[in-house]
């Protein structure tokens, strides 16, 4: 099986794909006509902050998932996993094309559609993102129904944007074998969709974005009011982005996410309520990423409540919008620390941001030590002012910041939504940094009793790299 197609060339691990192809691909069923690809995405900064309108850097990792579609006719969609996280051999869910409709011929629900995957949630992935793309009309049918192998080396759970890449390289594999030309917005909407209404994932901004906008060894700019990618901001030389991952998240992560991001929409609520009073009448409501950190600081923190019961917030204030149903009376919501997160955080992206240009511009090594710190302050908030560090992530970073820029390593910091999963770090692209890497996490092993592991390198996004067709 060779591969032609509209990028300029194959990635790393193509050959292998195709070579997995060949060997698992089901007897009786046509050969793959498409083949799609989409990384996983390393958080640098910025990414918990998206709904609040922050400034994110994201990058694309080298880690990837890889989806081969052929054409079928009994009406019915197949998909096959292959080397999902390392497992071995292959596993399949199959359904008829009728599930997405329900028998007054209207589509079904997100919520329905879920229902009929207890045994393999991982394939909602691939169901919500037809189901979307067929309620949207963007594809007006799946004629005959569609074979789909996939593989994916992006370790799940840990904040590195598996799901998103699973729906990103779906969507395109879909669109290629029914020849429709799907523009980038038209996909994003498709795998938000997919995420929030059938896999059940609180709606991101960057995620999908990165699998598919990303440049490799470059930071995609994402200004999430209104999830605007700005510009690719290539790394300085001689300078790379690792991502650490110790395992999964905290148990309690879900729900700790969920009550983080209640009462910072809570305080931006109170916030706007003080900027519309004419109180504070200079600053433009609207985001918390909007407002200067030293401008909060003299002019609104101290009306922000430090803590607040539920039930005395909703005594005393309509339910936000995107809060209906959400806030929980008995809960004590920490109001003050969660709001003024998202408003550092996106002061410290910017500044981030400012250094690694001027690294880039001038080769300042001063420049990748203050990037480095930047990295350790929002390291310091996730676990201080948002309750979502974990004592492992903290004992990888400190480990990191020991060994330091003298060997290489700027800066650490958790990623995405915290509680554990993946630490990022800043380093020198030497031999000599790789070690320094190597001798932190054994540090950690030795202090924790667990593995940590190293993925390292850069890969182009879904839309680089295309779709190609397989003779």
């Amino acid at each position: 099986m060779s591969a032609t197609g509209t990028d300029s060339g194959m990635s790393v691990g193509m050959e292998k794909f195709l070579q997995a192809c060949d060997a698992h691909w089901p007897e009786g069923q046509a050969r793959p006509r498409v083949l799609t690809r989409a990384p996983g995405r390393l958080d640098c900064m910025g990414g918990m902050a998206d709904f609040s309108g922050t400034l994110a850097l994201q990058m694309p990792i080298k880690r990837a998932v890889c989806v081969a579609a052929g054409r079928r006719n009994d009406q019915r969609l197949e998909v096959y996993t292959i080397g999902w996280n390392d497992a071995e051999g292959r596993s399949v869910y199959s359904w008829p094309l009728s599930l997405f409709y329900q028998s007054d011929g209207q589509f079904v629900t997100g919520a329905r559609l879920a229902e009929a995957f207890p045994e393999a949630p991982w394939a909602r992935h691939i169901a919500g993102v037809c189901l979307a793309l067929l309620e949207s009309g963007e594809i007006p049918h799946f004629a005959g129904g569609a074979t789909l192998l996939i593989q994916s080396d992006i370790p799940s759970g840990v904040g590195l944007a598996a799901s998103a890449a699973i729906q990103v390289a779906t969507a395109k594999a879909m669109a290629a074998l029914f020849e429709i030309d799907l523009t980038p917005e038209a996909l994003l909407r498709a795998c938000r969709s997919a995420a929030v209404e059938v896999s059940g994932s609180l709606d991101g901004l960057v995620d999908h974005v990165t699998c598919l906008l990303g440049e490799s060894d470059a930071l995609l700019q994402i200004r999430c009011q209104g999830t605007e990618a700005i510009g690719q901001l290539p790394l300085p030389r001689e300078v790379t982005l690792a991502a650490v991952s110790i395992g999964s998240r905290l148990p309690i992560y879900a729900q700790r996410y969920e009550d983080n991001r209640v009462a910072c929409l809570m305080g931006q609520y109170l916030v706007e309520r003080l900027l519309g009073s004419g109180h504070n009448g200079d600053l433009v409501p609207g985001c918390l990423a909007n407002i200067p950190p030293s401008e909060y600081v003299r002019r609104l923190r101290n009306d922000l409540p430090v803590k607040m019961r539920g039930r005395d917030f909703l005594a005393a204030h309509k339910e936000p919008t995107g809060l209906e149903g959400r806030i929980q009376p008995e809960q004590i919501y920490k109001v003050r620390s969660r709001t003024e997160h998202h408003i550092y955080e996106n002061d410290r992206t910017h500044r981030l941001m400012e250094r690694l240009a001027r690294a880039r511009r001038t080769g300042e090594r001063d420049a990748l030590v203050e990037a480095g710190e930047l990295m350790y302050a929002s390291h310091w908030s996730y676990g201080q002012r948002c309750g979502m560090g974990s004592i492992e992530t903290d004992v990888l970073v400190n480990c990191i910041r020991a060994h330091g820029p003298a060997r290489g390593l700027y800066g650490a910091k958790i990623t995405a939504g915290g509680c554990g999963g993946t630490v990022a770090v800043l380093m020198a692209d030497t031999a000599a940094a790789r070690a320094a890497l190597d001798e932190a996490c054994a540090a950690y092993a030795e202090k924790t009793g667990n593995t940590a592991s190293i993925l390292m390198g850069s890969s182009p996004g879904a839309a680089a790299f295309g779709h190609k067709y397989l003779d």
